[in-house]
């Protein structure tokens, strides 16, 4: 029985910190906080339609910087879902573009994650798909 619930502890531990990686991103993201790429393993994978697969840190730099349509604006999660290293995202994004128009739309993101090298705590996001109810974004 202490292995299982030794097994069951550190399996919600894992999910827990999983559930916080996903909630610091929208934070950081939102916050234009630069230490958001510190979240991100290095051979991440973004799919976003509309876009072509952003593949590798320098690619998602970039596309934050120069790419993304959104200029600022806050997310909300409505709902986080975990399976093992995996966590779907309902939610939804107030905020304004770049070209001055605003938009209140819900998204779903997922999530797929990797644990940081040995020595080292945590997890990292390995890939991301985002979907949005709206065209414009």
């Amino acid at each position: 029985m202490a292995v299982r619930s030794g097994t069951a502890a550190a399996r919600r531990s894992d999910i827990d910190a999983i559930t916080a990686l996903v909630h610091s991103y929208y934070v950081r993201v939102d916050s234009g906080d630069p230490t958001l790429f510190d979240l991100f393993h290095d051979d991440i994978r973004y799919k976003r339609p509309g876009y072509p697969t952003i593949t590798g840190l320098v690619d998602l730099r970039a596309f934050y910087r120069s790419t993304r349509l959104v200029d600022h604006g806050r997310h909300h999660t409505l709902s986080v879902f975990r399976s093992g290293e995996q966590a779907a995202v309902e939610g939804r994004f107030t905020g304004s573009l770049r070209d001055g128009s605003t938009v209140d739309l819900r998204f779903s993101d997922f999530f797929d994650t990797v644990a940081h090298p040995p020595g080292e705590h945590g997890a990292l996001i390995l890939s991301r798909r985002t979907y949005f109810d709206d065209t414009r974004v």
